[in-house]
């Protein structure tokens, strides 16, 4: 016999009949609300849960209407009253409520809350206990699931926006128990790396259930003995958790936490962008002034200094030497004209005697002329060492080495007493130094005299 194949719908149709002829009356149910939330056309939807199972529930507008006075929210113990059906949609079995009774707080919102005010209490929620991110980040560990959305999500906006830095995926389990000690552990290992800069807890969407181990103490505590700055990013914008409290920045959502990286990331090199182009832009201006500063001092000192005044007193020494030399080739080529013309005068006068004697007359002459010519070169180098001597001497920085001092006021040189008056600031310029002083008092040699 050939066995019949049910389609899904009739499958469903046939548990559907099934539930809803067991539970053919009204039925009361108690349990903890869970994942609540509310339809655009009002209807509310949520999770009736006990310590070992749940229930879906779906409340329309028209019975929440009837039940004015309570307000359902997430964590309450409430009594539902409504019918068993199953939605054939999606296969499941759910309560449509037509009524629903505050009972107590849930055991999970109750915890929740007891957590929530021991920390509290502890100051662990204090703002100023709280590190703050830092503006420049080279390094980041992420402790997430390596396979979850969140991750993903996360390292694609920071690809998106250009951001280069490293980040270490620490892998951690984000749900059920076991993942509470996982997380703490890895939390400690990361704490124990110094060059991280930032520490973030991630996790993507989920029920309350799914987020339950955040509410869990050991993992706030390990976020708060954590040295580095953390950021949580658990669930949706809605999802509120312990550790959200205690981090030092709580991300709504781990594309909100990626936005804040990117942020950051945008001022510092804003930042450095605009320190860059001051700091070019103030070289440029130095590197101006100073080159304009030291062609004037170059000119002033090319047109005042000792070395300049010696190069035109050389210049003219080397003048004086030329016309002195020229002068003795003048000489020399006269005294040439009138040997020779001895010479021919001797020729013609033939006696021997006196040309022996003209002879011993021109080297006498001669003589003469070379001695005469090394005294007056000789003077003349003389005359140039004197000159070089007295122009060292006259040298301002000659005159500074011997202990003496030059005073100016406003950079110009002060050479009469009269020139300064009394509370003037003068500079003292000494061999290896300035000397910067205020005038209490003056005396006039010529006035005291008289």
């Amino acid at each position: 016999m050939a066995m019949k194949i049910l389609t899904v719908s009739e499958i469903t149709k046939l548990i559907k009949n099934l539930i809803e002829n067991s539970f053919n009356e009204v039925i009361s149910v108690q349990g903890e609300i869970s994942n609540l939330s509310t339809s655009p056309s009002g209807h509310l939807y949520f999770t009736l849960k006990d310590s070992g199972a749940q229930i879906k529930v779906a409340l329309f507008r028209k019975y929440l209407a009837l039940n004015r006075g309570y307000s359902p929210k997430n964590g309450d113990l409430v009594v539902v009253t409504g019918d068993i059906t199953v939605y054939e949609q999606d296969g499941v079995y759910q309560i449509i409520a037509k009524k629903i009774e505050y009972s107590a707080v849930g055991l999970f919102y109750k915890k929740f809350e007891e957590t929530k005010l021991k920390l509290e209490r502890e100051g662990l929620f204090d703002s100023l206990r709280k590190k703050q991110i830092p503006l420049f980040i080279k390094k980041i560990a992420v402790l997430t699931s390596p396979s979850g959305a969140a991750i993903k999500d996360f390292l694609k906006i920071l690809k998106d926006n250009g951001v280069c830095l490293k980040i270490d995926l620490w892998p951690v389990q984000v749900q059920g128990i076991s993942a509470i000690n996982e997380i703490v552990e890895s939390i400690k290992k990361v704490s124990s790396h110094a060059d991280y800069d930032l520490m973030i807890l991630m996790r993507g969407g989920g029920s309350l259930e799914d987020l339950a181990i955040f509410n869990e103490e050991v993992i706030a505590r390990g976020l708060v003995d954590c040295p580095i700055p953390t950021i949580t990013a658990i669930g949706h914008e809605r999802d509120v958790t312990i550790v959200d409290f205690v981090a030092d920045f709580r991300s709504p959502t781990p594309t909100a936490a990626a936005g804040v990286i990117v942020e950051r990331y945008r001022q510092i090199t804003d930042l450095l962008f605009d320190g860059e182009k001051y700091i070019i832009r103030e070289m440029e201006n130095r590197l101006y002034r100073s080159s304009q500063r030291i062609d004037n001092l170059a000119l002033r000192l090319d047109k005042n200094s000792p070395l300049s005044k010696l190069r035109r007193v050389n210049t003219f020494l080397a003048l004086c030497i030329e016309t002195l030399k020229n002068n003795i080739n003048l000489k020399i080529n006269e005294l040439n004209g009138r040997l020779e013309y001895i010479n021919a005068m001797l020729k013609k006068n033939t006696p021997q005697v006196k040309l022996n004697l003209a002879k011993k007359d021109i080297f006498n002459l001669e003589e003469r002329m070379k001695k005469d010519f090394k005294k007056r070169l000789s003077s003349s180098l003389d005359r140039i060492i004197m000159f070089e001597s007295v122009l060292k001497n006259l040298d301002p920085e000659n005159l500074l080495k011997k202990g003496y001092c030059i005073a100016f006021r406003d950079k110009s040189v002060i050479t009469d007493v009269k020139q300064i008056s009394l509370e003037d600031n003068l500079e003292i310029k000494m061999k290896n130094g300035y000397i910067h002083t205020l005038v209490v008092g003056k005396k006039n040699l010529e006035e005291r005299n008289g």
